[in-house]
């Protein structure tokens, strides 16, 4: 299914699996000391919801992201990056939403209802509501679902698309009794059937050169409550204002700028000097410049995140991380709780919280196990052991050494990103304990996918995973041949566990086979978890259904300042 990653102040995020959530949020052991005892229930979240009569018409939106758009097509990947989709949720169709408790549902403005036909086989309908069109005046029907389904599915192998976990596994799309509704037909049970639900413009299809490229300045099909006024990438500013053609309710707002600003103390300046209406506050460099204006003028709003921040290793033939044993002495060196507070300390996490210790669920949900057995606790003499006893060696200055040559590893992320700043250090001088060398090489935010990690040129990696209800939205993460392995390695029984875990109806069923997959894949070394994420967003009291969502889906057509606002006049 489509997967969304985020630059989150130099964290690049992808979608993971999820179950229901259940209990508290945590965060690794002492945590933020401006943080308190209070942790938030996992299904609640913070955006000051109220209902549209609730919000006055008018107003503008300033807000901030890092990462100009490399790519506006939402199948590509190459704009598989939530900058970009947050930007989308306001002109593009999304056929579901989640609700805070991470439910899947119809969305309204776009879907009259995705259901089950037949258990066996698995076949689902797809049906759209009536009188949607494009913006370039094509009716979004059937074709619209199909165009996805046929270009997704990895038959078209010029085609640069996101991943085709799930579309792969139906057997036949056909249209239903009507023009808006899809029928699909399954291979076999596929559990997150809800998440392939989608569509695109024939326009956008029709060729690879077209899917590729023909987006990368801008969207030229939409269809939302908003539309693109301007694209100014010179000055990495996008601006949407509403689109008179769209069929739902009235967007609130005049006018919504989103301007990028790849420094985060910088954005931060910006809220601080009034230039912006909200800013995710996900750093102390940026947490320490807002937090004065907290409950004087500003509101803190926070939730419980279904995201978590992790270490890559590219563990790619030919490079020096190719070597298991080298990656497994990587995972047991790091000082994941020093890595956690480098970046952390002063940001109000709740205290006393728990480490990480598995990749396919968080700490909160239903079924969460720790999976690691002590193999990423760290130990440096362990460490130097496991190298020692597979043959590395070391010379007269300690440096391991692996047939005549040192180890050293490129340590690659975007320019500007705090968190990466503060936890390099921690690594190197993690890693100094064993011999091995990290070299730091920063990239421009807008290269680091599409010119770094998807290729495969780099040895270590930190951005992050962005949750979903979807327990197998991760799979092609961790599978051998996944489209998003930026890891480059895989293991065959993983590859088996999800599989079946993909095709189970049976929560408990496919969280005990998650949970068998994450087991195998600490000695796979491919991606070591760091922490989970609270959302922290800092915004203008005013602004109404907006701000720290956790699961929940945000709503274009009702996000906007309370009626009564200075910020209508």
């Amino acid at each position: 299914m489509i997967l969304r990653k985020k630059f989150t102040c130099g964290v690049a995020a992808m979608a993971i699996a999820g179950l229901a959530l259940a209990g508290c949020s945590q965060a690794p052991e002492g945590g933020g000391k401006d943080g308190d005892d209070k942790a938030l229930d996992a299904s609640a979240n913070e955006i000051n919801a109220k209902d549209r009569g609730e919000v006055g018409d008018g107003g503008d939106l300033r807000l901030t992201n890092n990462a100009f758009p490399a790519n506006w097509n939402i199948l590509n990947l190459d704009r598989y990056e939530t900058n970009t989709n947050d930007m989308m949720d306001m002109i593009y169709p999304d056929l579901y939403s989640y609700t805070a408790d991470g439910e899947v549902v119809p969305n309204k403005n776009y879907t009259k209802r995705l259901d089950v036909v037949s258990e066996d086989p698995l076949v689902v309908e797809i049906e759209l509501n009536e009188g949607m069109k494009w913006s370039d005046g094509t009716p979004i029907d059937y074709k619209s679902i199909e165009n996805v389904f046929k270009t997704m599915d990895g038959s078209k192998k010029d085609y640069n698309i996101v991943s085709s976990e799930g579309y792969d596994q139906v057997k036949k799309i056909e249209k239903g009794d009507n023009d808006l509704t899809a029928k699909v037909t399954f291979k076999e049970p596929y559990a997150d059937w809800k998440g392939l639900a989608d569509v695109a413009p024939d326009s956008l299809v029709k060729d690879a050169k077209t899917f590729n490229d023909a987006w990368v300045d801008g969207p030229k099909v939409t269809a939302g409550p908003y539309k693109v006024k301007k694209i100014d990438s010179k000055n990495k500013t996008v601006q949407m204002e509403p689109d008179d053609n769209w069929w739902g309710d009235k967007a609130p707002l005049d006018s919504v700028l989103i301007t990028t600003i790849e420094d985060p103390s910088a954005a931060a300046s910006s809220f601080q000097n009034g230039q912006l209406d909200a800013i995710e506050t996900t750093v102390p460099a940026q947490y320490s410049v807002v937090k004065p204006m907290i409950d004087n003028g500003a509101e803190l709003r926070r939730a419980s995140a279904p995201d978590w921040s992790h270490i890559t290793l590219n563990g790619e033939k030919g490079g020096p991380l190719a070597d298991e044993t080298l990656r497994q002495a990587v995972f047991k060196t790091l000082d994941r709780e020093e890595i956690f507070l480098s970046v952390n300390s002063t940001m109000p996490y709740p205290k006393d919280t728990e480490q990480l210790n598995n990749r396919m669920l968080m700490t909160n949900q239903n079924g969460y196990k720790d999976t690691s057995d002590g193999r990423a606790d760290a130990d440096a003499g362990a460490a130097k052991k496991m190298l020692e006893d597979a043959g590395y060696e070391y010379d007269d200055s300690g440096k391991a050494m692996k047939d005549g040559e040192p180890i050293t590893l490129e340590y690659v992320y975007n320019d500007g990103s705090k968190t990466n700043e503060a936890v390099l250090p921690v690594v190197q001088e993690n890693l100094k304990e064993i011999g091995v060398t990290v070299k730091e090489h920063k990239v421009p935010p807008t290269d680091l996918f599409a010119k770094y990690i998807d290729p495969g040129k780099y040895d270590m990696t930190l951005f992050g995973y962005s949750g979903n209800p979807f327990l197998s939205s991760g799979d092609s993460i961790w599978k051998t041949n996944g489209g998003q392995n930026f890891s480059n390695i895989g293991d065959k029984e993983v590859d088996k566990l999800l599989n079946k875990a993909a095709t189970s109806t049976d929560e408990d069923e496919r969280a005990d086979l998650m949970n068998q997959a994450d087991d195998k894949l600490w000695d796979v070394a491919g991606v070591i978890p760091l922490w989970q994420s609270y959302d922290f967003f800092v915004v203008n009291p005013d602004l109404a259904n907006y701000g720290a969502f956790g699961f929940e889906s945000p709503d274009w057509t009702k996000i906007g300042y309370v009626k009564g606002s200075d910020k209508l006049k």
